[in-house]
């Protein structure tokens, strides 16, 4: 998991993962820990959130919170992970939380790892722990999730984990939208690895 790349221009796509693609939790790595919802992990995650690009400011990363705790208080307390660091810092965190794009539907969500404590396979070990929760509920498949051109290091790790570019409709966007996105998005996925490989 990386940090989102500000450089990039924004596109956004959504990602899905047919039901049983994972068959098993990946292990927390050694000297971490599950950590239970509790509502002083707020300003923890609000700043684990902006360190990793994915809000601006604290203060967003606060509303962010704050707005989940208010449209369903539930999910947000029993469908959260968190993962402690050995100093019990918050070095990791993801949920299942309703979305926008499929209404009534969850999606993976807020899927974020410091980078104090990246490259120890956390948020592989959250996704599969979270895609497995979520093929044990009722309700519709397959589980999804939205990510966006300038996490191109997560899109990465979806895809070795089995999530597939979804290119139908959804909420206020076409098919044809979502086949244009991804073609943005793939073209972006291949420079970066073009870079990396002439670095």
């Amino acid at each position: 998991m990386t940090i989102c790349d500000a450089t990039i221009p924004f596109t956004k796509v959504l990602m899905v993962l047919p039901r049983k693609t994972i068959q098993e939790e990946q292990p927390l790595a050694p000297g971490y820990t599950w950590a239970p919802y509790n509502p002083d992990l707020r300003q923890p995650w609000a700043r684990l959130m902006v360190e990793t690009g994915l809000v601006k400011d604290e203060e967003a990363g606060l509303a962010q919170w704050d707005k989940m705790e208010h449209e369903d208080p539930e999910k947000l307390r029993e469908h959260f992970r968190f993962i402690l660091g050995p100093d019990n810092d918050l070095a990791a965190t993801a949920g299942l939380f309703p979305g926008h794009d499929f209404p009534g539907r969850l999606r993976l969500h807020w899927v974020a790892t410091s980078l104090n404590h990246q490259h120890k396979g956390l948020a592989r070990t959250l996704i599969t722990a979270l895609a497995r929760e979520y093929d044990a509920m009722p309700g519709s498949y397959p589980l999804y999730l939205s990510t966006q051109s300038q996490s191109y290091g997560a899109i990465k790790l979806y895809s070795r984990l089995g999530f597939q570019p979804y290119m139908g409709a959804y909420e206020g966007h076409t098919r044809e939208q979502s086949e244009e996105d991804w073609k943005t998005v793939t073209d972006i996925l291949r420079q970066t690895e073009e870079n990396s490989r002439t670095r």
